[in-house]
Formats: structure tokens, C-alpha cells, sequence
């Protein structure tokens, strides 16, 4: 999981510095968004494409600390999804007392209300408005 979050905010790094200063004239064509959804029902949700954002959330999900679940699939329970699409790839991520990564693998989230309290504090930061998520 942090080694996905470490590529992510790795390849964000290198575009943005690829992008500043060139005089290339080709265009490096990246894309990233971030839908955050919350509970309670009925869901709502907030997307952007703000690459601060992406990054905050991204480094957000990388503070989460993480205690394994063995031999058990533990449903529902979660109060914040993350939907990163970034250049095309989709990355889904539930958050709660139970954090479920993008590949479907739950771990207990240990330190879970400190970080569903900074992704709401982001969500309401971002300046678009909020839907009913479908």
C-alpha cells in the first residue's frame, strides 16, 4: 500500500517537474482526480482534479496505521471512500474502524478517526459542489 502511494506521489513529482522550465514542445498528457465520498446515508460526495488535493489525500491515506486481519472479511463499517483515478488507473479505498486498500485487502485501521477528521477537513475545503453519490 505505501509502496502504491510512494509510486503515485512519485510520478505526480516528476511530471510536475517535467512540465516547469521545458521548452519541450511535446505535451505530457497526466491525469489525476479524487472523488471523496461520506457517510452518513444517504452518501455524498465532492471530485476534483486539484492536483494539491490528490496529493494531500494521497499522503493522507499514507499516514493510516494499519494492524493485519487474518483469515477474516470483515463487510460494511466504512465512513469515507477514496476514488483516485490517476492516469487512467482506478484505486478504491474504504475507510473505517476497518481500512479495505484498492486490491481488497483489510487491515484494521488503528488511527482511523484522526484520518477520516483530515479527509472530511479536505473534502469540506474542496470548492465544488457536493452531490449525492450515485
Amino acid at each position: 500500500m505505501k509502496k502504491i502511494i510512494c509510486l503515485l506521489l512519485s510520478i505526480a513529482v516528476i511530471v510536475s517537474l517535467c512540465g516547469c522550465g521545458s521548452e519541450n514542445t511535446e505535451s505530457i498528457n497526466f491525469s489525476q482526480e479524487v472523488t471523496i465520498v461520506r457517510m452518513p446515508s444517504p452518501p455524498k460526495c465532492k471530485t476534483t482534479d486539484d492536483v494539491s488535493v490528490v496529493n494531500e489525500v494521497i499522503a493522507v491515506l499514507g499516514e493510516i496505521e494499519k494492524s493485519p486481519i487474518e483469515n477474516e472479511n470483515i463487510n460494511g463499517g466504512w465512513r469515507i471512500m477514496i476514488k483516485l483515478n490517476i492516469d487512467g488507473q482506478s484505486f478504491n479505498y474504504t475507510i473505517g474502524g476497518v481500512f479495505t486498500d484498492s486490491d481488497g485487502k483489510q487491515y484494521y485501521a488503528n488511527n482511523h478517526q484522526e484520518i477520516e477528521k483530515e479527509l472530511l477537513e479536505i473534502y469540506n475545503e474542496i470548492d465544488v459542489p457536493e452531490v449525492n453519490y450515485p
